[in-house]
């Protein structure tokens, strides 16, 4: 027998489905229970308010990137295998996408979770700084600290606002595209900083993401 879905965790999967597809400024607590067939007075007993679902939304989130970001990076990530580590970093975030649309916004409602927020951009930077160091030990880049430090900046950055981008640059809104060319911009980064042929460097990743479509 199926085990019955709780309340509360239906409440949480429809929100996160109408935030991220209408943007989570457009979705009211009506309209979610709308969706479920549930009162508003119901939905209104497990959470006190749009903020309240943002903010468990934010404790799922908080705790899925983490186990990404946090795992141990102890080989280069090649092209071929283990680019699928990045890949997954990207799904996560897109999985939590309204996030990222109205970042600004959200953080303005729910000041709470700025600080939240910041620590996981420092993690994002410090993993970016894993996988620099790594790519480093098995000679595939040569960079500087300086230069180590930027580029691990740059791919936060990329993270954060590469979604936001994408809108604004009339991407498409098929999910799979728009992750392998995030990817595909990340490691663009590193051409730069290649220790053999970068244009071979460049021509590959191009040819590669391009099967990928």
């Amino acid at each position: 027998m199926a085990k019955k879905v709780k309340t509360r965790d239906r409440i949480l999967k429809t929100a996160l489905a109408l935030f991220n597809e209408e943007g989570e400024a457009r979705v009211s607590t009506v309209e979610i229970a709308g969706v479920l067939e549930i009162s508003p007075g119901n939905l209104y007993y497990h959470f006190k308010g749009k903020e309240a679902i943002i903010e468990a939304l934010f404790d799922d989130f908080e705790e899925e990137i983490r186990q990404v970001l946090s795992a141990p990076i102890k080989s280069a990530l090649s092209i071929e295998d283990n680019w699928i580590y990045i890949y997954i970093v990207f799904e996560e975030i897109n999985d939590f996408r309204f996030f990222y649309h109205n970042l600004a916004g959200i953080m303005e409602r729910c000041p709470e979770l700025r600080a939240r927020f910041a620590r996981l951009m420092r993690l994002k930077e410090e993993t970016a700084s894993s996988i620099l160091a790594s790519l480093e030990r098995e000679g595939v880049i040569t960079l500087s600290r300086p230069e180590r430090d930027a580029l691990a900046t740059r791919f936060a950055a990329h993270l954060t606002f590469w979604l936001q981008f994408a809108a604004l640059s009339g991407e498409t809104r098929d999910s799979r595209r728009l992750i392998n060319n995030g990817v595909y911009s990340a490691m663009m980064m590193i051409a730069p900083y290649v220790s053999g042929d970068r244009t071979a460097f460049a021509a590959l990743l191009s040819d590669y993401f391009s099967s990928q479509h």
